[in-house]
């Protein structure tokens, strides 16, 4: 069993790490600089600053990924872009669970709901005094409790009320692919974490910039009496970098950058460094068709680049159809449960990534794990930023490739997989 290695150690090591600091970041003293107050989120534009580039008649699209548990990282929360596997905002693809192309979410400014403002669950307007959902006190009966009521910039730029929170979230995944008896067959748990900053307004562009720094332990089991051998455990720590623009401008662009070290650690070389990227260019046909273009950079072994685009379609609230290659995902709203709302997705993702690994006779290699995943599950999302997602699906596909013996390179036989995860 994958477990019984005894590195799952490693994993619970970093989730306690990361609900630690999330709890010293919760006890911290928050200091408030309002200003005039404003009028609800739903009726200010995601992005103030004026342009001619806006499509007319352009409307708010939900956004399934920063709003959904994970965008697959679906959460209200940035979700970050995946070249490895997306299976939309649930799957937090700490890359691409919200298909990179999602414009509306993962990249735009987050809504008090990862999916946008439903029917059924629509935000209370927020509140210049105590925050979302709560209504200011009666005229005249107390004031703020703020350290400066005037605020502390009159120039709105520098008003730290209207910045979007640098801590955007937490997020925890794991992905279990079962293995089987034959000797070709591969078992694999990953275990990531992974935390998302923001900086509002990147270079005066009115969008956010959205920085994340992950970390994944990757178990595997197998092969077995074979030539072919892989070590028990491998790691991924990378830093993200996303940002795109207004999603409401009629052409747009998408871009994404990854630098991360990929390796069992007992292997450690100019291989083991990877750069990826994601650049789109986006077209709003109609305010509920957008069609995106460009390619996705992988770096891996077998595939260094694939293609990218497809069509966006957003016909309501409720309801978003990205067909989006290699990472589509249909998704609607199913029902909401108390304060939180719950949908349903079926998903789609090129998986695996690609490693410096070091062989059992102690020369050095360099792999790719290459998969299709196709999955269904449900994305749900709650108050406080809290959502998270389960899903199973079919891996068919399997490809173990070796560089250095490439005559060692075998086929997994197809299996199943359950993944699950939580953002805060």
């Amino acid at each position: 069993m994958l477990c019984g290695r005894g590195h799952s150690a490693l994993g619970v090591l970093a989730v306690t790490s990361l609900l630690a600091a999330r709890a010293a970041l919760a006890q911290a003293p928050v200091i408030q600089f309002p200003t005039t107050p404003s009028p609800p989120a739903s009726s200010v534009p995601a992005n103030t600053v004026p342009s001619l580039n806006r499509a007319p008649g352009a409307i708010s699209q939900p956004t399934l990924g920063a709003g959904s548990p994970y965008g697959s990282f679906p959460t209200g929360q940035p979700v970050p872009f995946d070249p490895y596997s997306a299976s939309g905002s649930s799957a937090y693809n700490f890359w691409g669970t919200t298909p990179p192309s999602n414009s509306a979410g993962v990249f735009a400014q987050p809504p008090t709901s990862p999916y946008a403002a439903t029917s059924p669950l629509a935000p209370p307007p927020a509140s210049p005094y105590f925050g979302p959902g709560l209504a200011p006190p009666p005229s005249g009966t107390g004031q703020p409790a703020v350290l400066f009521p005037d605020g502390m910039f009159t120039d709105p730029q520098w008003d730290l009320s209207q910045s979007m929170r640098f801590i955007q979230d937490l997020r925890l995944r794991e992905t279990y692919v079962a293995g089987g008896k034959d000797d070709t067959d591969l078992g694999i748990n990953d275990i990531e974490a992974a935390v998302t900053f923001t900086l509002p307004n990147f270079l005066t562009t009115g969008q956010p910039l959205f920085i994340s720094p992950a970390f994944a332990l990757h178990l595997w089991d197998g092969p077995a009496n074979i030539d072919a051998d892989l070590p028990p455990e491998a790691y991924s720590a990378y830093l993200d970098f996303q940002w795109a623009s207004d999603p409401m401008l009629q052409l747009g662009a998408e871009l994404g950058f990854r630098v991360g070290v990929y390796t069992d650690f007992d292997t450690l070389n100019s291989d083991s460094l990877r750069l990826q990227g994601l650049a789109l260019g986006t077209a709003r046909l109609t305010p509920a068709w957008m069609l995106k273009l460009g390619v996705i950079y992988l770096d891996r072994n077998d595939i260094k680049i694939l293609p990218a685009g497809g069509l966006l379609w957003t016909p309501t609230p409720q309801v978003r159809f990205d067909f989006f290659f290699p990472q589509p995902k249909l998704s609607a709203y199913l029902t909401t449960v108390g304060r939180f709302e719950v949908w349903w997705y079926v998903a789609g993702e090129y998986g695996g990534g690609a490693w410096t690994i070091e062989r059992a006779d102690g020369t050095s290699d360099r792999i790719d794990i290459n998969d299709i995943r196709i999955s269904g599950g449900f994305e749900w999302t709650g108050p406080r930023g809290l959502t998270g997602f389960v899903e199973a699906g079919f891996v068919f596909k399997r490809e173990v490739v070796y560089v250095v013996d490439p005559g060692d390179t075998f086929n997994p036989d197809d299996s199943w997989m359950v993944r699950a995860g939580i953002a805060f």
